[in-house]
């Protein structure tokens, strides 16, 4: 399984409804069940960001237009990068550092 990392910026403060933060609430809750959410939370600069546990870039990007929040535009930009984890398992990605840097 692929990471995703999704940047949501440039929001729309006043398209804001109890009926839409509560359809958006759902709709992460059955993500985070569903296993496909691993992290997401607000930032204090007004965006937003997601990691999403996804096989293919095409399909994380269908769970984030599928958010009410996309729906309605409501965070106007939405980046979406693949990520790789760093990790013990992987040295951190060290031998890929290092590959990269023999090449300059």
């Amino acid at each position: 399984m692929k990471k995703f990392i999704v940047h949501f910026s440039n929001k729309q403060q006043e398209l804001m409804t109890k009926e839409l933060i509560n359809d958006h609430v759902n709709y992460l809750k059955i993500l985070k069940e569903n296993g496909v959410l691993s992290f997401c939370g607000s930032c204090v600069d007004g965006t937003a960001f997601m990691i999403i546990d996804a096989p293919s870039i095409g399909k994380a990007k269908r769970y984030v237009e599928n958010d009410p929040f996309s729906k309605v535009d409501y965070y106007i930009d939405r980046k979406i990068v693949e990520i790789k984890e760093a990790t013990l398992e992987n040295n951190f990605l060290l031998g890929k550092v290092l590959v990269n840097a023999e090449d300059e």
